[in-house]
């Protein structure tokens, strides 16, 4: 490909080819976030401007090696990359109210396609494009065995708002008679839907493996429970 480009129009054409599939890779990752509703703030504009400076700093590097007749590193820039992304991908992990920290998935994907950014720059589209065909693949495949494993394990974690105390107790009894064991329970006064409700985080051991969102809607059952979620 790069021979052709280069036989036509030269190195303007090769880096100019290459800065479009690295908007096209980025913009198809960032879609992959945004549509399953991860880190909204950081979508499409973030993940293709990734993978376009990516790509562009290694085509500055091969024109810098090329006007010094081969002299070089070419490696050089894709290392201050590699290693520069991080920051990007730091400001995308928060903790949540409930304790529960989120944006790992969209970092990694911002330090992926900053990967495929310089693979692009550098003229392997095999591995640009088959990259992003192995993430889209990897993080549906994962998505799903993720839900699968979580509504069957014996640790579950829910974000429960009640009406009063003594729902607290009939919650109690209820968990006795499962036979479910409590880990750990905490009060949060954030994230309520009414100021007098009691908000908890409770995380109980089920014992053994069963179906989560049977147990969740048990819960939601119980008299004076507003709302009941699995986190």
């Amino acid at each position: 490909m790069d021979v052709l480009l280069e036989m036509h129009g030269g190195f303007s054409a090769i880096a100019m080819f290459r800065m479009i599939l690295a908007l096209v890779c980025g913009t198809i990752v960032g879609m992959e976030r945004q549509l399953k509703g991860r880190f909204v703030a950081v979508g499409c504009k973030t993940f293709c401007m990734v993978c376009l400076g990516a790509a562009l700093a290694m085509i500055t590097n091969e024109y810098l090696v090329r006007s010094n007749n081969g002299s070089g590193d070419l490696a050089r820039m894709a290392a201050q990359v590699i290693s520069g992304i991080g920051f990007l991908g730091a400001g995308t992990i928060m903790t949540t109210g409930s304790n529960k920290i989120r944006g790992l998935a969209t970092a990694s994907s911002l330090w992926v396609t900053a990967s495929l950014g310089i693979a692009i720059g550098a003229g392997f589209y095999v591995g640009s494009v088959g990259g992003v065909a192995l993430i889209l693949v990897s993080t549906s495949f994962c998505n799903a065995a993720q839900k699968f494993v979580n509504s069957r394990s014996k640790v579950m974690r829910l974000q429960l708002e009640c009406e009063t105390e003594e729902v607290l107790l009939q919650l109690k009894e209820y968990i006795a008679e499962k036979k479910f064991r409590i880990m750990s329970i905490a009060r949060h006064s954030e994230n309520k839907w009414y100021k007098k409700d009691i908000c908890v985080i409770l995380e109980m051991d089920l014992q053994k493996r069963q179906n989560h969102q049977g147990v969740v809607e048990e819960i939601r059952g119980l008299q004076g429970v507003r709302y009941a979620e699995e986190i």
